[in-house]
């Protein structure tokens, strides 16, 4: 199999190695302050467990620094690229998990009297953070998105040679330039439940401040009310999309709300293929953004996946897929002749 080049090589190596320096630059000035025993474990606002500072920050030290080797190593492996996104996902989380455990531990510690009144607090949040940072270089790399295309490129030519689906461009069936191919998809049950949940938060939020103006926090509220005005009709509108294509443009728009979500001129499409999207190898669900492209994925189904002419790539779920894909080729050989 070809070799797959690391994108963006100086931010993941970046990544990869600031774990290290992150654990030792917080516990350098901090040791002097460390008790002996550190608060490790929390099933409530209080620590239920504790570990001795001689065992945990070496603990921390040492992991930190055996994922970023692991990671490092997994960037040799580029003419493995399920080996090296093993590596580096193993290699990643390992060690910026362990930069969140030493945070969420170490610093409540420290700021507390004693070990046993450390509170957590918001200390959690950079613990969290810290566990998603792990996925970045994986991401950023651009080996999972290449990997997956190969893949999928292999499938479909099977597919497509055990089935006999290929059709010299002499027979592919003629369509008018002037028709126009529209059609929707509906999300999955749970997208709309999302957006019916954050809807109801944020009427509950604004009755609060009316009917109890003098016993709540304003300043969450207005964020929390502020955040699902936002957020809802982002989520209710991706719950349907369509798909429209003419012999100018391809639009991708809400269905629902009709705010537009990609559009991409026919001068800018390098080539079109109808294939089965798979939401991991295009960012997850929903409307994503990635490295080197963007896709509105709303289930695992057929779809169009566009190479554009700048080397970027793009991918949207609807039903009909081929009659889209078989469109946009021939609109395309039209524009060459």
């Amino acid at each position: 199999m070809a070799g797959h080049t690391v994108k963006n090589r100086l931010w993941v190596y970046v990544l990869l190695i600031l774990p290290v320096f992150v654990v030792l630059g917080i516990y350098i000035p901090l040791a002097d302050q460390l008790p002996e025993v550190i608060a490790t474990h929390w099933s409530s606002t209080y620590p239920d467990g504790f570990t001795r500072t001689e065992l945990f920050v070496p603990t921390c030290i040492g992991l930190s620094i055996l994922g970023t080797i692991i990671s490092l190593i997994s960037v040799a492996q580029h003419r493995k690229p399920a080996l090296l996104l093993t590596l580096m996902f193993i290699g990643s989380l390992l060690s910026w998990t362990t930069v969140g455990v030493f945070i969420g531990s170490a610093v409540p510690t420290v700021l507390a009297e004693s070990p046993e009144t450390a509170v957590i607090g918001y200390w959690i949040i950079p613990t969290v953070a810290c566990t998603l940072v792990a996925l970045t270089p994986l991401w950023i790399c651009g080996v999972y998105q290449t990997y997956s295309k190969q893949l999928q490129d292999q499938r479909q030519a099977r597919i497509a040679a055990g089935q006999s689906l290929a059709v010299p461009p002499s027979q592919a069936p003629e369509i008018l330039e002037d028709s126009e191919f529209s059609e929707t998809m509906k999300g999955p049950w749970w997208l709309w439940a999302l957006g019916l949940i954050i809807a109801v938060t944020g009427v509950y939020v604004f009755v609060e401040m009316l009917v109890q103006p003098d016993s709540i926090n304003w300043t969450s509220a207005v964020i929390g009310l502020a955040t699902c005005f936002i957020v809802t009709p982002l989520v209710l509108g991706l719950c349907m999309i369509r798909v429209t294509i003419t012999d100018q443009r391809t639009r991708v728009s809400s269905a629902i709300l009709g705010f537009p979500l990609r559009t991409i001129s026919l001068d800018d499409i390098q080539s079109v293929t109808h294939a089965e999207i798979n939401p991991m190898a295009w960012g997850g669900w929903g409307w994503r953004f990635f490295p080197g492209g963007s896709a509105v994925v709303l289930r695992r189904a057929e779809g169009l996946a566009f190479e554009l002419k700048n080397s970027s790539r793009f991918a949207v779920t609807i039903p009909h897929a081929q009659r889209g894909a078989e469109k946009l080729n021939t609109l395309l050989s039209q524009r060459e002749t």
